[in-house]
């Protein structure tokens, strides 16, 4: 490995601390960011710090980073894999709360990294909004194949949507361009 897997070029997956609470509940109670994921509900900035002062995973179980800027350590998100280690499977979940281009792309892939490499993952899936044509075209541009459709999986601002299931293996993670 001659990188840093928990580096990318525009982003650096951290430990999530107490203290991004409240940035966290500011994205998490903007309907921009939550459309595409599971919440419904407001939480409150107490709520916020309850989950982040949690007891630990076990180790392998769920890895859940926060994610910040590598040019100005600014906060712009979070993301995490659920792992399976009996059958070498994860699954990856992404919110960004900060919208800036490329910082999406480069945190999925820092995170698939760390699932392969650090986390010696066989296979990392996802779902996606099928509505969410941007999350899926830089799904795509990764390498994630998409397996099927599960329709009217979710009901969201008033209607039913399908969800896209997507995978990767090892080998099909696309690279970033040299440095």
């Amino acid at each position: 490995m001659t990188h840093r897997p928990y580096e990318g070029r525009l982003v650096r997956l951290r430990a999530r601390e107490v203290e991004d609470a409240p940035a966290f509940h500011r994205w998490f109670n903007d309907w921009q960011v939550t459309g595409w994921l599971g919440i419904r509900y407001p939480i409150s900035v107490a709520g916020e710090a309850s989950l982040l002062q949690g007891a630990p995973e076990p180790a392998f179980v769920r890895a859940a980073f926060a994610v910040e800027a590598v040019a100005d350590q600014r906060l712009i998100g979070n993301c995490e894999i659920q792992s399976d280690r009996v059958n070498r499977s994860g699954t990856v979940g992404i919110a960004m709360g900060e919208r800036d281009s490329g910082f999406g792309t480069d945190t999925m892939r820092a995170l698939c990294r760390v699932g392969f490499e650090v986390m010696n993952l066989h296979r990392i899936a996802l779902t996606v909004d099928a509505t969410n044509e941007r999350a899926r075209h830089v799904y795509r541009t990764l390498g994630f194949v998409e397996e099927g459709v599960l329709r009217d999986h979710r009901f969201i601002r008033g209607a039913y949507r399908g969800t896209v299931v997507m995978s990767l293996f090892r080998n099909e993670l696309q690279r970033e361009e040299a440095r």
